[in-house]
C-alpha cells in the first residue's frame, strides 16, 4: 500500500509540480463523503434513469471530487509526460468519461448500497487515507480505502483500493500498458472513447 501511494504522489509531483499540502483530516473525509453521497443519490433512481441518465448524473459527481487528470497521468506514466497539452487533455477527458460510463453500466439498479466511514489515517506523507465500508442489500460490507491529497486549495480523491487489494490506478496502468506502447497517448484516448460508446450503447456490460 505504501509503495502504491508513494508512486502516485511521485508521478504527480514530477508531472504537475502542484502545491500539495497536508491538511486537517476532516477535509479528506469530507471529499470522500461528498463523493459517496453524490453516487448514492444517482443510484436511488438507477433503473429509471437508464445507463445514459446514470452517466449524466455521475459525471459531475466524479469530476468534482476525483482528480481524474492525476489518475490518468499516473496510469500513463512516461507517455503522459511526453504528451502535448492537447493530447493530455483528450486523454484525461476520455478517461473520466469512460470511467463514469463503466460505473453507469455496472450499477444498473438500486442495490440499497450505503457507505460508512470507518476511520481516517494520516500516512506521515502528502496523502490521507479514508477507510469506508460499502453495504448492499445482503448486508455484507466491502472495505474501500480512498486515497486523498490536498492539491492546491482543496482535497481530492486520487486513488481507490478495494478490499485491501491493488489500487485502481495500478490496475489501469497495467490495462493501458500495451495500448500506450503500441499506439501512444492518442491511441489510448481513442480506445477509451470507443469503450465509453460501447458501454453507453449497451454493446458492452461492466462486470461486478
Amino acid at each position: 500500500m505504501v509503495r502504491v501511494i508513494a508512486g502516485v504522489i511521485f508521478v504527480f509531483l514530477i508531472s504537475f509540480t502542484p502545491v500539495v499540502q497536508a491538511g486537517d483530516e476532516q477535509s479528506a473525509k469530507g471529499v470522500v463523503e461528498r463523493l459517496q453521497s453524490g453516487v448514492i443519490d444517482v443510484l436511488k433512481n438507477a433503473k429509471a434513469l437508464g445507463v445514459e441518465g446514470r452517466y449524466r448524473g455521475l459525471l459531475p459527481v466524479l469530476q468534482s471530487n476525483v482528480h481524474m487528470t492525476l489518475m490518468t497521468a499516473t496510469a500513463s506514466g512516461a507517455f503522459w509526460r511526453k504528451g502535448t497539452k492537447p493530447q493530455r487533455e483528450r486523454a484525461s477527458k476520455a478517461f473520466a468519461e469512460m470511467h463514469t460510463a463503466l460505473l453507469a453500466s455496472l450499477f444498473d439498479s438500486n442495490g440499497g448500497e450505503t457507505f460508512r466511514t470507518q476511520k481516517v489515517r494520516e500516512t506521515g506523507g502528502k496523502v490521507v487515507l479514508v477507510d469506508s465500508e460499502i453495504f448492499d442489500n445482503d448486508g455484507e460490507p466491502t472495505l474501500v480505502t480512498f486515497v486523498t491529497a490536498n492539491i492546491g486549495t482543496r482535497w481530492w480523491v486520487i486513488d481507490v483500493v478495494i478490499a485491501g487489494g491493488i489500487s485502481e490506478v495500478k490496475v489501469k496502468k497495467n490495462e493501458f500498458h500495451r495500448t500506450l506502447t503500441e499506439r501512444g497517448l492518442d491511441g489510448l484516448s481513442e480506445t477509451l472513447e470507443q469503450k465509453k460508446r460501447r458501454l453507453l450503447a449497451g454493446e458492452e456490460k461492466a462486470k461486478r
